[in-house]
């Protein structure tokens, strides 16, 4: 071979790998997110359980009972009323599904069903620069926060009582039963959010949970309070002091 013919091919080999390297691979994944956020029904579901969980239905017991939920109205009312029934039949309650078949009416009503939520910021807030001050230009100067918390709130509040169906007298009432949930983040120096609350396992750093002290059985303890379905509040409301003792 000919020093032009390899010069030739060594000219080729160098076009076909600066082509190479001018090739960059890309990748897109579609990502899509429902109306309410996960954080939101966490919060109104754990609150609505906590106080669920604060009502004695046993009283009830050995009568055939229905349960009136015409005065029920929450934006997750097919979980209210579910685990309302739920509740009842697991303490004993014998529930009919009309109301001329029971011999107590129990009718239930929900007084707060929604969310809270406060903010805090250490540092600088956004600040306006308005067109008047000569020599500077209108805009805005971003927010420079040293510490930043979030704090959203769950709460809920219901009531039950019950009377009979034929006299109409008084039988039963539950008393007023007001619980909350919370869910809380925090930015130190721009880093974060460190997260917890009562509808989190734990306190945790961008999904890694933080091994807090205040945790009995460490690692395992979180695990279990994560693997906690939101029917059971009080596991969850235990890791709480973790996040109040850890965040600022």
């Amino acid at each position: 071979m000919s020093k032009n013919a390899k010069g030739a091919g060594r000219l080729v080999r160098s076009l076909m790998a600066l082509g190479l390297a001018a090739v960059h691979g890309c990748g897109t994944v579609k990502t899509t997110n429902t109306p309410r956020t996960g954080t939101e029904q966490l919060l109104l579901t754990n609150a609505w359980d906590s106080a669920l969980q604060k009502i004695d239905f046993r009283p009830l017991t050995g009568v055939p009972v229905f349960l009136d939920t015409t005065n029920i109205t929450a934006v997750d009312q097919g979980w209210v009323v579910s685990s309302l029934r739920q509740s009842m039949l697991t303490q004993g309650v014998l529930l009919r599904t009309k109301a001329e078949q029971a011999q107590w009416i129990v009718e239930a009503r929900v007084g707060v069903y929604g969310t809270d939520e406060h903010n805090l910021l250490i540092g600088i807030p956004q600040t306006a620069v308005p067109p008047t001050l000569p020599g500077i230009p209108a805009g805005t100067i971003p927010e420079m926060p040293f510490i930043k918390k979030s704090n959203q709130q769950g709460m809920a509040k219901l009531a039950l009582f019950a009377y009979d169906r034929a006299s109409g007298q008084f039988v039963w009432s539950s008393g007023t039963i007001l619980a909350t949930s919370s869910a809380k983040d925090t930015y130190v120096g721009g880093v974060g959010p460190i997260q917890g609350g009562t509808i989190r396992g734990g306190t945790e750093f961008i999904g890694i949970k933080l091994p807090l002290t205040s945790e009995a059985g460490g690692d395992e303890a979180g695990r279990a309070g994560r693997q906690n379905s939101p029917s059971d509040p009080a596991a969850l409301r235990q890791s709480a002091s973790d996040l109040d003792s850890f965040m600022p």
